[in-house]
């Protein structure tokens, strides 16, 4: 037996890197409300489900009730300002540097040192730089209803549509922008070509100009320092940016949010925003008590080897909205999960049985992982992989298959591939080969009466690659035999990275009420704002979505806000 790896348990996945109200009254605040903000939770790498002992009194999550307010006397300072942005990730620092090309004053509040990043792919539609790649536009009107149906209209048509037909231009004011701080925009290869989890667009990707940026092998490089470029020009611009500066009540007058209550390192301060407040303070799925209530999944099933939770956001803007007012979009709520490269390879689970059609996209398939017992599952494929994957890349492909860094222009390759892919999954420990199928089940682990049944697959699998599958229905095209040693085994972690549901917003990023009504004053970007994604993290349509919204929509508000 050849064993690339050991397999230690709790490995995460390294791939993308990660980989969670009382009037007042007194001298200043006379007439205003502040609605109490949540302090910083403590994030674990599983999250537990919620106990009646996190109930507060009524019977509710405590989340949903509003702490004490802050007194009037402990504002030690009172900033006055246009808008105000709470959280500098990218969301909150591209909201913010579009208010400021619009003449807004900005100020601009993070509560850690630097805000979490573990962003890489730009999804945008029709992009200038597309054209520039002579790839075909995307018909907006197709992609949009597709999206639709694949969230099963659980979410808002106006904010698909919105940025579906207006990311292009917000991505070509983005990438101006990146390259005007030294980075060249790459169109990069992964794309589905499926018939049925079809892939819209090529995400796109920073990659840093030699001799003017600075590659130190972090791939989420680019937009960390693209945030704080974009936090300098705050300041440039007559703004303040401040870490270590926590939201923790936003201030209401008649209705409207005016502003909040911010603890920083010198005490209290006030800021009064008279534009609007926005919020975009990331994810809330490093709080147990809130991923309990919004989703339907049993975290504490699930094997901690083959699913980790790397969210650090605790909802501390999904949290103030609530408590002023605003609604949350309905559950259950959609996750942002990864798993590791599967390709269309057989899957077993921990029993040794198949359990899915392996023609799956890349939610897809972490779903039908999840549901299997204490969500684990292998992927298996022989020593021809290396004519198997590029014959079969024109039939599928996208997020878990091919080269996250590999540009378009670029040829595939055997040592591309185990340089961007297997490396890791090695040096990680979820990659493992034996020169024997039993060998093979041996160092993944199954239990002794699971090997049995894993041979019985495989045998089984081969025979369905000559006659057609008809246990699960999978397309010839990406049926290959498991026949040729070395056997390489892949261990399927499942990882959270961020929840990405949230507040309703409208089209314009304005929070709303139960009723549907506009709260004057309160906005929402980012993970903190919901109804562009319905069942799942769709990303099927448009991969790279999740920082393709930032980008939009922050850029949108920048120019709402200014009218």
């Amino acid at each position: 037996m050849s064993t690339m790896h050991d397999t230690p348990s709790n490995t995460a996945l390294s791939r993308r890197g990660f980989l969670k109200a009382a009037a007042l009254s007194g001298a200043g605040l006379a007439g205003a409300t502040m609605l109490g903000g949540c302090a910083p939770a403590t994030s674990s790498s599983n999250s537990s489900a919620t106990s009646g002992d996190d109930l507060a009194a009524t019977g509710e999550p405590s989340f949903l009730t509003a702490p004490a307010s802050i007194d009037a006397d402990e504002i030690a300072e009172t900033v006055d300002t246009d808008v105000l942005v709470i959280g500098s990730g990218i969301a909150g620092a591209i909201t913010a540097s579009s208010c400021t090309e619009q003449g807004l004053k900005v100020f601009l509040v993070e509560k850690a040192e630097a805000p979490r990043n573990i962003g890489l792919d730009y999804g945008f539609v029709n992009p200038g730089i597309m054209a520039e790649k002579n790839i075909e536009p995307v018909d907006v009107y197709e992609v949009v209803r597709d999206h639709m149906e694949k969230s099963c209209h659980r979410c808002r048509g106006d904010k698909v549509y919105r940025f579906m037909s207006e990311s292009g231009a917000a991505g070509d004011w983005y990438l101006e922008k990146a390259r005007g701080y030294g980075f060249v925009p790459e169109v990069i290869a992964m794309k589905s070509n499926s018939d049925h989890f079809k892939n819209y667009v090529h995400v796109v990707e920073l990659w840093p100009d030699e001799g003017a940026v600075a590659d130190d092998g972090d791939w989420y490089a680019a937009t960390k320092a693209m945030i704080a470029n974009l936090q300098q020009e705050v300041v440039s611009g007559g703004g303040e940016y401040r870490n270590l500066t926590e939201a923790v009540q936003l201030l209401v007058d008649g209705g409207r949010v005016t502003g909040a209550i911010c603890k920083g390192e010198n005490g209290y301060l006030q800021v009064n925003a008279a534009k609007g407040v926005v919020l975009a303070c990331g994810d809330y799925a490093a709080d147990p008590e809130m991923l309990d209530y919004y989703t339907a999944w049993d975290f504490d099933s699930f094997d901690p080897d083959f699913f980790i939770n790397e969210s650090t956001g605790t909802g501390d803007g999904h949290k103030m909205g609530l408590w002023a007012g605003a609604a949350m979009q309905p559950g259950p709520h959609p996750l942002m999960t990864f798993m590791a490269y599967a390709y269309s390879y057989l899957r077993v689970n921990n029993l040794g049985q198949r359990y899915v059609n392996e023609d799956a996209g890349y939610t897809g398939g972490g779903n039908a992982q999840l549901i299997q017992p204490a969500a684990a599952s292998w992927a298996i494929w022989d020593d021809k992989w290396r004519e198997e994957l590029p014959n079969q890349m024109p039939y599928a492909g996208g997020m878990s298959w091919d080269q996250d860094g590999r540009r378009i222009q670029d040829p595939w390759t055997p040592e591309g591939e185990e340089e961007l892919a297997f490396s890791w999954e090695i040096e990680d420990g979820l990659l493992v080969q034996a020169n024997s199928l039993e060998e093979l089940a041996n160092v993944m682990g199954l239990a002794p009466e699971a090997i049995e049944t894993f041979l019985a697959t495989v045998k089984r699998y081969n025979e369905l690659v000559d006659a057609g599958d008809t246990d699960f229905g999978k397309r010839p095209e990406l049926m290959a035999k498991i026949e040729q040693p070395p056997f390489y085994g892949l261990r399927m972690n499942v990882e959270l990275g961020v929840s990405v549901s949230g507040l309703i917003t409208n089209a314009d990023s304005e929070c709303l009420t139960e009723a549907g009504a506009v709260i004057p004053g309160l906005y929402a970007v980012g993970n903190n704002a919901g109804g562009l994604f319905g069942i799942d993290y769709n990303e099927v349509t448009i991969p790279g979505i999740s920082l393709g919204r930032c980008v939009t929509f922050g850029w949108l508000l920048g120019q709402h806000l200014a009218k």
